[in-house]
């Protein structure tokens, strides 16, 4: 059972526009092309079928409508155009007395494109069971001991009978990422810190859509080119050519959980990083980290998809900062006294030389908040206008002097420190 993060409308960046589906809205479908990499990377076929990917190797790829680094809407359009009449789907692969007489049933998800930091056509994501048990008929009459959850290239785990593990009756609930399909646990802001988290932020917060998708049993390998599963024998990329991140995800039969999925439950974490809701403080510093990744990970995108139009931006930008840097003065100066008259270079070098020398006070003081919630103070001439009884006392006809204009906001009788705004009276 899935739950995604719902639209407000079409097109709607904040929520999920795709849920996972069968690989027939790709396969046989005219406006995919199947491309072999090579000089100008020449399509091969359009439309291909099971049968045509059958036995490839890593030299081809799926290339689909639009430019991945620069999707726009197109590919959620194009996704539900291509899924119409297609129910949600998920593919279930069950590998039998591993380890020491363990069952694992996995659940893999197909996604018609990632929308996050490292965008890339197709998304292949996942979740599994692991049972104690050697094959598929005991499995049946017993719990799972364990679920791991795939996010990124690491995931999470929960015992069958843990509280964060969300279950409508036997299906254990996913809450999947905004764009990046990574599976959690629960509705939150999610912190993602490296490799095997994700380096940014996940976000599976409410309201959603709840999905119950069909279960399609996959075999362990296709029988032949006219097998109905015969695109698990495709060796190449699902989505577009590109470098690095952005580059069309391979298969599952290549990872290698699909043979020995073991290892991989053990390398998972036992919880991730959340947001906590209530601290404002924090969640401040950490949207802010998440909107620097999101602009790195938008600068690395133009880059990809323009390097020179890209370089001549950022030539642009750094051309007169470096002209005013180079304009200020940066011999060393005395830190102390603090107030007295540098130039912005020696302003730098002086902070930096009182935060060596001081390095436990300024600690302490960063640490430092006030007690409960954070209060918003209002600025200094609110609180009392020394001259508002004098604006307020002219004689008739007379107008008030300029020095008046700026005391006219005064102290409301109502207001209080922890007020959610600073209050403006009018003389």
């Amino acid at each position: 059972m899935l739950q995604l993060k719902a639209q407000d409308g079409t097109c709607d960046p904040d929520g999920e526009p795709y849920a996972p589906i069968p690989v027939d809205a790709v396969l046989g479908n005219p406006q995919v092309l199947l491309r072999q990499v090579g000089n100008a990377n020449p399509v091969m076929s359009r439309g291909p079928d099971g049968a045509d990917l059958h036995g490839l190797g890593g030299g081809f790829y799926l290339d689909f409508p639009g430019d991945a680094l620069t999707p726009g809407c197109l590919y959620e359009q194009d996704g539900r155009r291509f899924t119409t009449g297609l129910e949600p789907t998920v593919y279930a692969h069950v590998i039998e007395d591993v380890g020491d007489g363990q069952l694992v049933l996995q659940y893999w998800f197909y996604w018609y494109y990632n929308d996050w930091n490292n965008k890339h056509e197709s998304d292949w994501e996942g979740i599994a069971l692991l049972f104690d048990v050697p094959t598929a008929e005991a499995a049946l009459a017993t719990d799972p001991v364990q679920v791991g959850y795939s996010q990124h290239e690491g995931g999470e785990a929960a015992d069958w009978d843990a509280a964060k593990l969300d279950r409508e009756g036997d299906h254990p609930v996913v809450y999947s990422s905004v764009g990046s399909h990574a599976s959690y646990f629960g509705a939150a802001l999610y912190l993602g810190r490296g490799a095997s988290e994700g380096f940014g932020c996940d976000n599976t917060d409410g309201p959603h859509r709840r999905v119950a998708p069909d279960v399609v049993l996959l075999p362990d390998a296709a029988s032949g080119a006219a097998d109905p599963f015969a695109w698990l024998e495709f060796e190449g990329r699902w989505g577009e050519r590109q470098s690095g991140p952005f580059n069309g995800p391979t298969g599952p039969t290549l990872k290698e959980r699909w043979h020995d999925p073991l290892p991989w439950f053990e390398q998972l974490r036992d919880s991730s990083v959340v947001v906590p809701g209530g601290d404002r403080t924090g969640d401040g510093v950490v949207r802010t980290f998440c909107a620097v990744v999101e602009g790195g990970s938008g600068l690395l995108l133009s880059f990809t998809a323009s390097p020179t139009t890209t370089l001549l931006g950022l030539a642009a930008v750094a051309v007169p900062v470096l002209y005013a840097l180079s304009r200020t003065r940066w011999d060393r100066v005395a830190p102390l006294p603090v107030r007295s008259r540098r130039r912005f270079g020696q302003i730098v070098r002086a902070a930096i030389e009182l935060y060596r020398r001081h390095p436990l006070t300024f600690a302490l003081v960063g640490g430092l908040r006030p007690r409960g919630r954070w209060r918003r103070w209002p600025p200094r001439w609110s609180v009392r206008c020394r001259c508002s009884a004098r604006c307020s006392t002219l004689p008739a006809g007379r107008v008030a002097p300029r020095w008046c204009s700026p005391c006219r906001p005064v102290r409301s009788p109502t207001w209080s420190p922890t007020s959610s705004s600073t209050p403006w009276w009018p003389n």
